[in-house]
């Protein structure tokens, strides 16, 4: 058993291109993170072995989302991470956790935590502060998202329909075929890509995962379980149809000995996906029906409002 959690490294970025970070709150995060996923191990486990065990062990596992983010508004390019000073970051944040588990086990008098950092899979919970999911690039500067909603229940129904309404597209869900299930194509720009254009910088600088390669993409999650994990790192690699397959299993068989938790996944390979990437061209086309990559109060049934 591991106790998780993580710290959106993206609440402590520059606010204004060329202004330095909040490495006090950063490592200050890091420490209350620390201490209360260490206080989570006190928790009720009903099996008396696994009780034994999370005792002896202790282990938690403080991750990151928002990465990306935290890189692009310090003006770093995310295939250019790894050779950046980034990973001497990721080793004072790692080291910060372990001093802080040290030390604050002393106090408790417990066993040392076996194990202390990790990156989980986030998907969900980066979509509540709206930023970059874990230690990923984003999937697209601009794409459509397609969101799922149950027609049996009233106000999902009338969301689908006010949708509709609007110039949303709604689609039959191929999974459900008993036709309770509609699906609303919302045209987005991510969040990111726009917050990094109110600083000054280009859109460019937010590199999406089709525009690197896989070797970039795995270099980016080896950096991070090289010089921050000691648990495994989630990683997922969206990688383009029509790969040449020789050179694809190379480049994995060549970074896997420094991979735990990779995932490859093929563009195209799954009807109806949550997303589908689409040109800046594209998405200026909607005009009225088109909405930005957040969340707020509004967005909590997953509809967002109509920018």
């Amino acid at each position: 058993m591991i106790a998780l959690g993580h710290i959106n490294l993206d609440s402590f970025a520059p606010t204004e291109k060329g202004a330095e970070e909040d490495w006090n709150g950063i490592l200050e995060a890091h420490r209350l993170m620390t201490r209360f996923l260490i206080r989570a191990t006190y928790g009720d486990v009903n099996d008396a072995e696994q009780a034994g065990r999370l005792a002896a062990n202790r282990r938690i596992g403080v991750g990151h989302l928002g990465v990306q983010g935290f890189l692009a508004k310090r003006g770093i390019r995310y295939s250019r991470a790894p050779e950046s000073d980034f990973p001497f970051d990721l080793e004072l944040m790692s080291e910060h956790v372990r001093d802080e588990a040290r030390s604050y086990a002393f106090e408790l008098r417990i066993s040392e935590p076996v194990k202390v950092t990790t990156v989980a899979p986030t998907g969900t919970i980066a979509k509540l502060p709206g930023v970059s999911e874990g230690i990923h690039a984003i999937y697209s500067r601009f794409f459509e998202r397609r969101v799922r909603f149950s027609l049996a229940d009233p106000d999902q129904a009338d969301t689908v329909n006010k949708a509709f309404a609007q110039g949303f597209a709604v689609e039959e869900c191929v999974y459900d075929k008993s036709g309770n299930t509609a699906v609303v194509v919302y045209p987005t720009k991510d969040k990111l890509v726009a917050e990094v254009e109110a600083m000054g910088y280009p859109a460019e600088i937010v590199e999406s995962q089709d525009e690197l390669t896989l070797d970039q993409l795995l270099a980016f999650q080896a950096m991070y379980q090289e010089h921050y994990a000691d648990n495994a790192v989630s990683f997922t690699a969206n990688v383009p149809e029509g790969l040449d397959l020789d050179e694809t299993a190379a480049t994995i068989k060549r970074w896997l000995p420094k991979l735990k938790g990779t995932t490859i996944m093929v563009d195209g390979t799954r009807e109806q996906a949550p997303y589908t990437r689409i040109t800046a061209e594209q998405f200026a086309q909607y005009e009225l029906t088109r909405i930005e990559d957040g969340t707020d109060e509004e967005c909590s049934t997953g509809a967002c409002p109509v920018r």
